[in-house]
């Protein structure tokens, strides 16, 4: 049910029949105007910091200069900062109200990276084993343009990132419900990087809280040509006061056919996330169905759970698979928060999912999809990060190429030893080729990793299936 919502709002994005299309082309057509609110706000002159054509010089200057997501999440332009550094206020009395209704298009941001024109931004991106751009760096942009999006449908027009302390009130990302890749990011025919677009815009809001759609998709050469989505995301946001609780935000207008329909799948897709979480293997047992499974595999592979006996080839325990990392936290990494940025946060543990991810099927591998993170406590400057990762799940039978990667983040108070975990992250990553084995559980607590991890890619494989996409 969920993946039939997920690959229905996805539609909304790539499909030129959906009704819900021509609410985005909408807001684009809105959004490259001369005349519309994205070009002419201060905000959202940050948020195209890096669009040559609005910024009038060249992208590698401003990427030598500073990075964009440190630069939008901090907004530490220096005119909106004052001598000592800190963000500069509003009078009261220059205060513009806060908004009391916005529409979908008025939070609508987009950040193009121009590979083409420009080859110092094209090396900042392409990773170490392929000429494709690092999912990790552009899951980080990602958060930003999130963050983007947000601040523009809770601010006034025309106030800027670094001024909502004026109000009072800050945005934090409280989870990354999903991203699914749709066309798998590859080079073009001649070799060369696709130009790319990372556009988000608000399509649900309640009292003090928000949902952000996110796309990636590729710049069409000519009017002629289509854009091709990439990837879609959803992630979920809060608003709150410095003096604490909640920040009321304001009511999301909704006009015409297109929008009702795009509100109401936010609002059955927050639904299903839910439901989805009442049933969590953290706080309710397996079902009868996943019970008896673990229970034919662990009497079934008697041989292999036996003390001291030998594990086959195709066989890998759980365990085995881990991989661990250590990053102390700097200033540098933090948000307008003093907290580590959460996109930061997202490559870091990308990146270590990735290389379990090659480890273990020993082959070039892809991401497929993230599932639900939820940034359940902030991560301390000056805390030491510990990332734990590990396979959680690969078929058993048949000839299959997607598996299932889990990274523990938790910080460590360097002089108390105190350790908390801070969130859990969740990847689906396909290899090149068939593996050659897969992965099992050794212990209770193994195992019931080992049937979540199944259940998170079921069901994308449902929600790429939606799609006519390729199962792998």
């Amino acid at each position: 049910m969920f993946g039939r919502q997920v690959a229905h709002i996805t539609r909304a994005f790539t499909s030129k029949a959906s009704t819900t299309t021509t609410l985005h082309r909408a807001i684009l057509s809105r959004a490259s105007s001369t005349s519309s609110s994205i070009s002419s706000s201060p905000l959202s002159s940050e948020v195209n910091s890096f669009n040559p054509k609005q910024e009038g010089g060249s992208v590698s200057r401003i990427a030598r200069l500073l990075e964009w997501s440190d630069h939008l999440a901090r907004a530490s332009s220096s005119r909106n900062r004052g001598p000592d550094g800190k963000p500069r206020r509003i009078p009261p009395d220059q205060l513009k109200p806060l908004p009391t209704t916005r529409r979908v298009q008025d939070s609508y941001v987009q950040l193009d990276l121009k590979f083409s024109e420009d080859p110092v931004l094209r090396e900042s991106y392409l990773g170490g084993l392929s000429k494709q751009p690092r999912m990790g760096r552009l899951m980080e942009d990602f958060d930003s343009v999130a963050g983007a999006a947000a601040y523009r449908f809770v601010l006034p027009d025309g106030v800027t990132v670094a001024e909502a302390e004026s109000y009072g009130l800050y945005l934090v990302t409280a989870a990354v419900d999903r991203m699914d890749v749709l066309k798998p990011l590859t080079e073009l025919h001649d070799g060369s990087v696709p130009d790319l677009r990372l556009s988000g815009h608000v399509s649900y809001a309640s009292e003090s809280s928000l949902e952000v759609f996110v796309r990636l998709s590729t710049i069409p050469k000519t009017p002629e040509e289509a854009s091709a989505t990439i990837l879609i995301g959803r992630f979920a946001m809060a608003c709150r006061k410095y003096s604490g609780g909640k920040q009321p935000i304001a009511q999301l207008v909704v006009v015409g056919e297109q929008e009702e329909e795009l509100v109401k799948m936010g609002k059955d897709m927050r639904e299903n996330k839910k439901k989805r979480r009442a049933m969590s293997l953290e706080t309710t047992p397996p079902s009868a169905a996943e019970a008896k499974m673990l229970h034919d595999l662990f009497v079934g592979k008697q041989e292999i759970f036996a003390r001291n006996a030998s594990c086959p080839d195709d066989v890998v325990f759980m365990a085995d698979t881990a991989l661990k990392s250590a990053t102390l936290n700097h200033p540098t990494d933090a948000n307008v928060h003093n907290k580590i940025f959460g996109g930061y946060l997202m490559r870091l543990a990308y990146e270590t999912a990735f290389a379990t991810a090659c480890l273990f099927s020993r082959s070039t591998v892809h991401f497929i999809a993230l599932d639900e993170i939820r940034f359940a406590l902030p991560v301390e400057i000056g805390s030491l990060l510990l990332l734990d990762s590990k396979v959680t799940y690969s078929p058993i039978r048949g000839t299959h190429k997607s598996f299932h990667v889990s990274v523990e983040a938790a910080t460590t108070d360097l002089f108390t030893g105190e350790r908390r975990v801070t969130n859990t992250f969740h990847f689906t990553f396909a290899s090149d080729r068939p593996l050659a084995r897969h992965v099992l559980p050794k212990t209770y607590l193994d195992a019931i990793s080992w049937l979540d991890a199944q259940r998170r890619r079921e069901e994308g494989i449902a929600v790429r299936k939606a799609y006519d996409s390729e199962e792998v």
